[in-house]
């Protein structure tokens, strides 16, 4: 399989680095490290519809799909946002890439926030808008499992899903030597959707993919990897975390840049319809994030929103995903052309 890679080889370290980020891939290290992750991520199996079930245990192949459904998770505990983005089951087909690409515009039809901090009867976690008095927190693992079954059973697994992207979490954030108790909570939320998707899958009552996502591959490919970025998969979404890192301040000037230049490029998303279609539930959110809410004061649109970085990671990182996976049959398809595709179409600078 590797030697439909070989033309890797005389590609340019710039070059490589290039297609590494345009895939997802990781684009650090030597001219043969990157080839070798290149050839890694590319030689994965690439499906060509969301029934492709070549690499599953046979208990989940009966499990049929239309389309594919991919829902997006930004963890949090106060404010955990996901979406649920559509395509055709023809979009990642073979035949759609041999010839001149076609884009397929994603469907949006769920985008959403919940608070899963407040010690309540679990069945009554519901999505939020708005913010709400704080109550006495619980972040008992007694707590949380119950909420992470809940979570998942109530907003994710109903609709099927092909894939779920779940955001890495890290246990140091910045560089920072402490590890942050806040940052514990996380990642034993996290731990827990896991476990609950590992048992569902296990016992073939779910079918689909769980895909890790790293925020800096995701600030990487919208914001770009400059000086104002902020690296090592830091959540630049989470301001409590720049605010109680030690060694935050330094870096919270990128993190609040890239942060206010993901939340623009969502709006001009949803603004202008370019990137995205938005329909159901996900039509009424893009009308709280450009505040057009029907019967209210200019003054007062848009209020109910709360925390929107939240929202505009969780729909980023899962059009960051689709483009990767796009460009990754591209450049299987089309070899050292996708180059010149990719320049083209801005994905990848001259």
């Amino acid at each position: 399989m590797a030697s439909r890679l070989d033309w890797l080889r005389t590609c340019k370290l710039k070059q490589l680095e290039a297609i590494a980020r345009a895939t997802g891939i990781n684009s650090s290290g030597t001219k043969p490290v990157l080839i070798s992750h290149i050839q890694e991520g590319l030689s994965q199996p690439l499906n060509n519809s969301p029934n492709d079930a070549s690499n599953k245990p046979p208990q989940q192949k009966q499990q049929r799909h239309d389309e594919y459904k991919i829902f997006s998770i930004d963890m949090g505990i106060r404010n955990l946002a996901y979406c649920q983005l559509v395509l055709p089951p023809s979009w990642l087909h073979s035949q759609n890439f041999k010839a001149e690409p076609k884009a397929i515009t994603p469907t949006l039809k769920h985008w959403s926030r919940i608070d899963i901090s407040l010690p309540s009867d679990p069945l009554s976690i519901t999505t939020t808008t708005a913010k709400k008095p704080r109550l006495t927190e619980s972040f008992t693992p007694a707590i949380y499992a119950p909420h992470a079954h809940t979570f998942l059973t109530t907003h994710i697994l109903p609709h099927n899903p092909t894939h779920i992207l779940i955001e890495r979490q890290r246990f140091r954030s910045m560089g920072g030597s402490a590890v942050q108790e806040w940052t514990l909570r996380v990642n034993m939320f996290e731990a827990m959707l896991y476990a609950t998707l590992q048992t569902y899958m296990a016992e073939g009552k779910w079918g689909g993919e769980v895909v890790p996502v790293l925020p800096s591959k995701v600030v990487k490919y919208w914001v770009g990897s400059g000086e104002d970025v902020v690296e090592g998969g830091f959540d630049i979404g989470d301001e409590e975390m720049v605010k109680k890192n030690g060694k935050g301040k330094r870096a919270s000037l990128g993190a609040e840049k890239s942060k206010a230049r993901k939340m623009s490029i969502v709006r001009d998303m949803v603004q202008n319809g370019s990137g995205i279609v938005l329909q159901g539930q996900a039509r009424e959110m893009g009308d709280l994030v450009m505040g057009r809410v029907e019967g209210k004061r200019r003054a007062d649109r848009g209020k109910g929103l709360g925390k929107f970085d939240d929202l505009a990671d969780c729909l980023l990182q899962g059009l960051a995903w689709v483009k990767w996976e796009e460009n990754k049959r591209l450049v299987w398809e089309k070899g050292m052309e996708a180059l010149d595709i990719l320049t083209a179409s801005g994905t990848v600078k001259k």
